[in-house]
């Protein structure tokens, strides 16, 4: 590991599968400078925007228990709250536009940033209505769909409330036992109150890009299903590996078809799928970035590499200047 990004991140974990499925974990720094909490293989770190993948695998489960069709207007299944256009009519705009960010929402400036977890606690509707600091600009389709490619974290807070509406369960338990239960994984959750106070004590301190501890050693993150999950790189990694099984038709977990469905360029907008990006040939990314950390993983379709990198830090700069990208792609064998 290159010493600019052990200095650059108080703490770096990372885990990587190669061709043969051999997986291997390697993990430096420290989860807390202050008090000189090692880094370990269960250290859980934000995954910030990698929860759109995770989000999308479970709108893909929901359709595959006939529960919502991902071709239907998302206002078909909202029962608390609707997506409207610019003009106050109701979007016709489909799931699938939302999960692969088509569907004209576009996010406010400098929204879904700056909470603290001593703030007091906000609803989804009120991020959806624009209410709040956090979102001060309510959620529309402002522009017609499938005309524009604009990344948003508010059409992924609509998806919340829309697993919310059809699931009669609040989101974070609808994801347990769609995902994590069935892969067993113990180490991932999305960050409400409860789990925060359950895993706390595995949780890395956040660091913001000029190195300080965010307050409260973590942001609060009520848009859940756009940025509010917490891991390793191993069990992300578990999550990764069974979703190439799905592609080949080896999951029990996943359809073939959902899974091809995730992966297959939007048309006009090569580069993006559903919840998740495509990033070259036969290559598929999901990376996050928020106030506390920085994180990618990247998937080789043909060779069946996985590679997951995360950290503690905002370094300010992208995956590629800071350097994150660059290890991710060191450990694939065939580039």
């Amino acid at each position: 590991m290159k010493p600019q990004l052990i200095d650059r991140f108080p703490g770096i974990s990372c885990a990587w599968a190669d061709a043969a499925g051999k997986e291997t974990t390697e993990c430096r720094g420290f989860s807390d400078k202050e008090s000189h909490a090692p880094v370990n293989e269960k250290t859980m770190f934000p995954a910030c925007s990698i929860s759109k993948f995770i989000t999308a695998i479970c709108i893909m489960k929901l359709q595959e228990q006939e529960l919502i069709d991902i071709d239907t207007p998302a206002n078909r299944f909202l029962r608390q709250w609707k997506l409207l256009t610019a003009d106050g009519a109701e979007s016709d705009a489909a799931i699938r536009l939302i999960l692969c960010h088509t569907a004209g929402i576009v996010d406010g400036e400098d929204s879904f940033y700056g909470l603290r977890m001593s703030d007091p606690e906000i609803s989804l509707l009120d991020i959806l209505e624009g209410r709040t600091s956090y979102n001060r600009r309510p959620v529309r389709a402002e522009k017609p769909w499938g005309t524009a490619f604009e990344y948003s974290d508010a059409g992924y807070c609509v998806l919340q409330l829309l697993m919310e509406d059809v699931t009669q369960k609040a989101f974070d338990e609808s994801v347990r036992e769609i995902l994590f239960n069935p892969l067993g994984l113990s180490s991932t959750f999305f960050a409400t109150p409860g789990n925060i106070a359950r895993f706390e004590n595995s949780m890395v301190t956040g660091y913001d890009d000029n190195g300080m501890p965010v307050p409260g050693r973590f942001p609060r993150v009520p848009d859940l299903a756009a940025s509010g999950l917490w891991s390793t790189p191993k069990e992300l990694l578990s999550i990764a590996d069974e979703y190439l099984k799905a592609l080949r038709g080896e999951s029990s977990f996943l359809r073939a078809e959902s899974a091809r469905e995730m992966a297959k360029p939007e048309k006009n907008f090569p580069w993006t799928g559903l919840g998740i990006f495509n990033s070259g040939e036969n290559i598929l990314s999901s990376s996050g970035w928020g106030e506390n950390g920085q994180c990618m993983m990247k998937m080789n379709c043909r060779t069946r590499e996985i590679s997951v990198v995360m950290t503690n830090r905002n370094p300010g700069v992208d995956q590629a200047e800071s350097g994150i990208e660059g290890l991710v792609d060191s450990k694939f064998a065939v580039r």
